[in-house]
């Protein structure tokens, strides 16, 4: 008698497209923007009305740490449409190397709510385009900028049309002109910057000043004009002495990081201008550097790919 043949079990099929709403803004929640409109709005039509029409998903953008280098323009048309998909409901905006003045006016032509902003490499950006910003978004309570082409004048311009400000960023890169120099060169200093934050910051709480030329005296006015101060960071702005009595006024401080103190921990690199310039010879010596094969996949053509026009063409 042969024996019987064991019953297989049957497989284990899911369908996806069933996935609750509740769920799938979960799982979207936990991707970036570019997995959510290019991956998740191309799985299929539940998923794609969930991308599309659910403006909770945009309440935050973050368009930095990419890798798209010098191609970075291509990101520029999906940022307005996950701008346009909020519904005037974006509170975080952050982006990095393509933020320009038509972005931000943008960005304001479309909510009036924002409460974190955060500019890296925004070199295009203008200070009058930030001044609009600022005016036009009161509810800010976080800013950061690093790594922009502003003058000095720009923090008593956000900290006046800020009010709620209570976490500024303003980083540079460090320029061997400064006073840590070892030619004994003339030392720069500046305390423009710091004196804004200090006449026009009042409820500022946490402060981070990597590279600023403030010297002890623009220190001084800024943890007297920002009474409720609770973290500072003033990592590499050389020209501060922490002497005794500048030790004393910033005893009052939850947590401060000093001049020297590393600056490894920092998610942005901070430059001296020997650095950058001997980085960006390294990176055109050792890559050839072809756009065609760069971001070759990522290329896309945003009408086929970002438009709102419900299609068919879903994985299933």
């Amino acid at each position: 008698m042969e024996p019987e043949e064991e019953e297989q079990p049957p497989a284990c099929g899911r369908d996806w497209a069933e996935l609750q709403r509740d769920v799938l803004m979960l799982i979207f929640l936990k991707l970036g923007v570019m997995e959510v409109l290019r991956a998740a709005g191309s799985v299929c039509r539940s998923w794609r009305k969930v991308a599309k029409e659910e403006p909770e998903l945009w309440r935050k953008i973050d368009m930095t740490n990419h890798s798209y280098g010098s191609d970075c323009y291509v990101l520029k048309d999906p940022t307005k449409l996950a701008i346009d998909r909020s519904g005037g409901r974006l509170e975080e905006f952050s982006v990095e190397d393509f933020g320009d003045n038509e972005l931000l006016w943008y960005l304001c032509d479309r909510t009036s709510i924002l409460k974190k902003l955060c500019l890296i490499s925004c070199y295009q950006l203008s200070e009058e385009a930030m001044a609009d910003t600022a005016k036009r978004q009161p509810l800010l309570e976080e800013i950061q900028i690093t790594f922009g082409s502003f003058s000095e004048k720009v923090t008593e311009i956000v900290g006046k049309e800020c009010p709620l400000l209570k976490s500024f960023k303003f980083n540079t890169s460090w320029d061997n002109m400064g006073a840590y120099n070892p030619n004994d060169e003339a030392v720069i200093s500046d305390d423009d910057e710091a004196l804004g934050i200090a006449k026009t910051m009042h409820q500022l709480h946490h402060l981070q000043l990597i590279g600023n030329r403030l010297t002890n005296e623009g220190l001084k006015a800024i943890l007297h004009g920002c009474p409720h101060l609770e973290t500072l960071d003033i990592r590499r702005c050389y020209n501060v002495n922490m002497d005794a009595d500048m030790q004393a006024l910033c005893a009052r401080l939850k947590t401060i990081r000093l001049p020297n103190d590393s600056v490894d921990d920092y998610e942005f690199h901070v430059y001296t201008n020997q650095e950058y310039y001997s980085d960006v010879e390294e990176y055109y010596d050792d890559v050839d550097y072809e756009i065609d094969d760069l971001h070759d996949e990522d290329l896309f053509d945003y009408d086929d790919l970002f438009s709102d026009d419900d299609g068919d063409d879903y994985m299933f």
